[in-house]
């Protein structure tokens, strides 16, 4: 069976898919309008104030950068430009800000989509809790935010949770072709290099089963066709571009590996649980950091509190995605899941990458980790045998699905008012 045929073999699935698809595109579009808006009037103003190099979009949130408009070749995102150019390019010929927030509120969606599908596969369930936990991935605040902002990180979400259900699709089947891998592979180097680790993890994990040995040629095969595409996109890069990711390594490093990276202290980063999964989940309250010109940012406000109800659906889902790893240990698709958030508390937590800018946020890796933690809690509630317990988790969800979806439109439109009363203040300061 293609892949192609194992995602869309039924009708309702893809009618229900579908209309997650447009419903959640035109969420996102509808979310993001005011602060789209409000960059495109105030546009001349807030260019003097931004720290994104006189680049078109001028808000910095959670330190996101806007890396579509100018994203050049380094190691970090070493082939990135081969999708930021062309769409960079494309978004002159519309209205600002609009193509962009367009392209990824559609790919946001998307990512809802194949959330669905992935836990549609299992036919012991019926569609309401695969179609549950879909919607309540894509009302979490990191899938509206990531809409608006020309950032990599929405491109590198996409690419990884593909790759997730590719190999859901091979598991499935019992293959593990080498072309698709290689090309997904490269994908997800592509975007953001890192994420060749987890991917790569979760190929491993798929070599457990009777046929170790032939898959074991395999992944090597697809490790050599990998490098082999590595090598030639990276010399077309410096033929189109100039230069290439790897002519401009050691200084990436330095610009942008390094100077984010610091030891994790309990007592200083003991927040970042919060900002790295539970903030991209239910949207925080948010604080004017920075006033300088040139460095004005908004990022959350980790003098305040957190809402009990904020840190109880947060942890509830984190514990409901350990239960899923713990009844799935034997399992591939546990492990390979588990691949993702375990890189990240590698990388984040123990390298402590992102410590370095702690009070600018951490909110923005979240792209590269929290669908697992959806896939993993939702294993466990569908796989449960219990029917009474089931059906409790089925409607704690639901209660958490509401919550999460009106904390993130009020905080969304408080996040506005933020913005829009800060740099008032600071046209009057200017006066």
């Amino acid at each position: 069976m293609s892949f192609f045929r194992y995602l869309f073999h039924d009708r309702s699935d893809n009618l229900r898919a579908l209309m997650l698809l447009v419903g959640f595109s035109l969420f996102y579009i509808v979310m993001n309008v005011p602060f789209l808006t409000y960059m495109n009037q105030n546009m001349a103003a807030m260019i003097e104030v931004s720290p994104f190099y006189g680049m078109p979009f001028t808000l910095n949130l959670f330190n996101f950068d806007p890396s579509m408009y100018y994203g050049n070749a380094t190691v970090i995102h070493p082939l990135l430009n081969f999708i930021s150019d062309p769409l960079a390019y494309a978004s002159r010929f519309f209205t600002d800000q609009f193509f962009f927030a367009t392209v990824q509120s559609v790919m946001n969606a998307l990512n809802v989509v194949m959330i669905y599908y992935y836990l549609r596969k299992d036919r012991r369930e019926s569609c309401f809790t695969p179609l549950l936990f879909a919607i309540f991935f894509g009302v979490a605040s990191y899938q509206i935010f990531t809409a608006m902002i020309p950032d990599s990180y929405p491109y590198a979400q996409f690419i990884i949770i593909l790759s997730v259900l590719y190999m859901q699709y091979s598991r499935a089947e019992g293959k593990l072709s080498v072309w698709p891998n290689a090309s997904l592979a490269l994908g997800n180097f592509a975007v953001t290099s890192t994420n060749i680790v987890p991917f790569m993890s979760a190929l491993v994990f798929d070599l457990f089963n009777r046929e170790v040995k032939s898959n074991l040629m395999k992944l090597i095969r697809i490790v050599l066709v990998f490098l082999v595409l590595v090598f030639a996109v990276t010399l077309l890069q410096y033929v189109i571009f100039g230069q290439s990711w790897y002519t401009t390594w050691l200084k990436a490093i330095h610009a942008g590996g390094f100077s984010y990276t610091a030891p994790f202290s309990l007592s200083h980063h003991w927040k970042a649980l919060y900002m790295l999964v539970i903030s991209p989940i239910l949207t925080p309250d948010m604080a004017f950091i920075d006033p300088r010109p040139g460095m004005v940012a908004f990022a959350t406000n980790l003098a305040l509190p957190y809402p009990w109800y904020v840190q109880a659906i947060g942890l509830s889902l984190i514990v409901l995605a350990i239960l899923g790893f713990i009844r799935g240990i034997r399992s591939r698709d546990a492990w390979s899941l588990a691949a993702y958030i375990g890189f990240a508390v590698g990388l984040h937590i123990v390298i402590g990458f992102g410590l370095g800018t702690f009070h600018y946020d951490m909110y923005l890796y979240a792209g590269h980790y929290l669908f697992a933690f959806f896939l993993l809690a939702a294993r466990f509630v569908m796989q449960l045998d219990q029917r009474k317990v089931k059906r409790v988790l089925i409607g704690l969800i639901l209660l958490f699905v509401i919550v999460t979806l009106v904390n993130n439109v009020v905080q969304h439109i408080e996040t506005f008012d933020l913005i829009e009363q800060s740099y008032a203040q600071m046209d009057k300061a200017g006066e």
